[in-house]
């Protein structure tokens, strides 16, 4: 049988075998699900359905057209459920859903709307779908070419008006409060992504001289930014935590901090993901969606935080505490649009801040596993970093299996963090004796 079959009857392990192209595509079709095709390509394998229908040409005169249409990427989207949509999709294509559409006509405004429901469909983090709706939605952003044809972005004269927003948001003429170089960067990037998904998909049609939106874009040169704290500044940040009036965000805070994990996750933390007997904490849509989910080993100092930020959570918010463990307050919502989800928002201005707060605890957390004498291939599956390029990483190693290990250094991080935070309430006690 050939490496690429014209036709056969597609399995979930048999769709992974197939290797990527060096160009071009591929598409193998399904036996047990007529029209339905497997499509390979360089970097990605997608599902797409096929199928011939009868439309009027120019002169109204009938004729055939072959409709081709992707729905789902693999392994996302295994053989037995792409089945079962392919049906659907198939059936919205002979009712005549999306044949009158004008392809080039389609704007950025709408080509986030499908992209977005491809997200959520996929299981993308919440996170993940916020900043490309901040992208896309926000005036001094993208927000100005919402209803523009993306088609028209995609121009000689397109291009030049977006490598003039770019460099206009990195020198926050857009908005003296927000911007910058990052920014610029980011709203770039999702342009170029929802771009390049609209044009796979036949929402757009490509430029016949080859412009993209972003192809003039200089882009920012980007540095590391070095935000976690040394040893030295741990007590200082445990005063300003005891000082915090709202403890609901300090325990938040130093549930980050004693965790390592992304302030996103956290903030969308519920009770019922909470295994107190199995002492861990369930991620179900982390930064690269469900199927990143993960555990987060829950250690003494943890399920203390957890404990108080409970007992303040239902002083403070006593509704939403049943269900979030980190509830926020709709008035201090600032940023994000919509209705308020009663979370913990991770944009409130009007309170006061700790001097090390989101993803510098985190990185303060990766300087603790050295701290703690932690290996590396164990910070990487506490931090859920990926392990790409390493030969021992997924089934070699796995979280279940190492699960002891884990909790064990979790441990060690937490007592080496808990003692540096305090080193100055121990110092103060020995002169006291």
């Amino acid at each position: 049988m050939s490496i690429y079959p014209s036709k056969v009857r597609l399995t979930d392990l048999m769709a992974a075998r197939f290797p990527f192209l060096p160009s071009g595509q591929k598409f193998i079709a399904d036996t047990d699900q007529p029209g339905l095709y497997l499509k390979v390509g360089k970097t990605a394998k997608s599902w797409v359905v096929q199928t011939e229908v009868r439309v009027l040409d120019e002169k109204l005169k009938k004729k055939r057209k072959t409709v081709r249409r992707a729905f789902g990427g693999f392994p996302e989207i295994g053989v037995k459920e792409a089945r079962g949509l392919a049906k659907g999709e198939l059936a919205a294509i002979l009712e005549g859903e999306g044949l009158t559409k004008p392809d080039a006509g389609v704007t950025l405004g709408r080509a986030w709307d499908l992209y977005r429901a491809h997200l959520e469909k996929t299981g993308k983090s919440p996170a993940t779908v916020y900043s490309y709706r901040n992208a896309i939605e926000a005036e001094h952003l993208l927000g100005i070419w919402q209803d523009t044809p993306l088609g028209e972005l995609a121009t000689a004269e397109g291009a030049a008006r977006v490598a003039a927003r770019h460099d206009a948001i990195s020198r926050r003429e857009t908005d003296p409060k927000h911007g910058g170089t990052y920014a610029a960067n980011g709203a770039m990037r999702t342009l170029r992504v929802i771009y390049n998904w609209a044009l796979e998909r036949g929402y757009v049609k490509p430029d016949p001289d080859g412009w993209t939106p972003t192809r003039q874009v200089t882009f920012n040169r980007e540095e590391a930014r070095e935000s976690a704290m040394s040893r030295r500044d741990l007590p200082d940040w445990w005063k300003a935590y005891l000082g915090l009036d709202n403890r609901v965000r300090a325990e938040f805070q130093l549930f980050l901090l004693l965790s390592g994990s992304r302030a996103g996750a956290i903030a969308t933390a519920r009770w019922e993901h909470v295994d107190v007997a199995g002492r861990k904490l369930h991620i179900p849509t982390p930064k690269g969606g469900k199927a990143k989910a993960y555990d987060i080993p829950l250690t003494r100092p943890m399920m203390a935080c957890l404990a108080r930020a409970r007992r303040a959570a239902r002083i403070f918010q006593p509704i939403h505490a049943r269900e979030w463990i980190f509830p926020g307050d709709p008035s201090k919502v600032k940023r994000g649009g919509g209705a308020f989800a009663g979370h913990m928002s991770l944009y409130a201005t009007t309170e006061k801040k700790l001097p090390c707060s989101g993803h510098g605890l985190r990185h303060t957390y990766r300087n603790a596993c050295i701290w703690a004498g932690v290996e590396e291939a164990l910070s990487k599956k506490l931090m859920n970093h990926s392990q790409r390029g390493d030969i021992h990483s997924g089934t070699y190693g796995s979280r279940e299996g190492v699960w002891p290990d884990l909790l064990d250094a979790q441990e060690r991080i937490s007592a080496t963090v808990m003692e540096l935070l305090r080193q100055q309430e121990t110092a103060t006690r020995r002169k006291a004796a």
